[in-house]
């Protein structure tokens, strides 16, 4: 993710579905983020990855329950956005895509990572019924949301070669701009 969308040295970000905290913590040192905001739907998560962190971290980091389909913050908010894989899981993707779009800055990144592998999801109705009764989005429906919400992701993705020729291994990593006035991205020079 780094490689293909930079550092978001200095900035603000919103990570979806943070968990235990784990990416909370590669934000603030891997990527050099000033102020990371993190949600999850189970408080438990968040209870776990408050205490992952010390008092002078917790100054720089906000975790709350939060449901990535209703985003409390406002518009143009976020230098990035990050999807550990969890938005896939989420039976209105769609309306999760359309909500990182919304909260992002012109110019600002979505760093997202889809499970694409068909044997995990295979294990998805063992774990809850919830995941049993969703259909998670393909490679194909994701990328044609995110180009329809404004996220520009052109050739930054990496997609491993087993898991494109199989589609039964591996996950797609990339990164998307958000389009809009003074937006740039690598693709458009800016």
């Amino acid at each position: 993710m780094e490689r293909l969308g930079r550092r978001v040295e200095g900035g603000r970000v919103l990570e979806v579905g943070c968990g235990g905290g784990a990416g909370v913590r590669i934000l603030l040192e891997r990527f050099g983020a000033a102020e990371v905001e993190a949600i999850d739907l189970d408080p438990k998560m968040i209870e776990r990855a408050r205490q992952r962190f010390s008092p002078d971290e917790l100054a720089r980091v906000h975790l709350s329950v939060g449901d990535a389909t209703c985003l409390n913050a406002a518009d143009a908010t976020f230098d990035a956005v990050f999807d550990f894989g969890a938005i896939h899981l989420e039976r209105n993707w769609r309306q999760a895509v359309a909500e990182v779009a919304r909260v992002l800055r012109p110019g600002g990144r979505f760093f997202f990572e889809l499970v694409t592998s068909r044997a995990l999801r295979l294990s998805y109705p063992l774990l809850t019924e919830a995941l049993a009764r969703m259909e998670p989005p393909n490679l194909a429906l994701f990328m044609k949301e995110l180009q329809r919400q404004g996220i520009v992701v052109g050739r930054s993705f990496v997609r491993p070669t087993l898991a494109a020729l199989t589609g039964w291994v591996g996950d797609l990593i990339g990164v998307g701009w958000a389009q809009g006035v003074g937006a740039s991205s690598p693709h458009s020079g800016g």
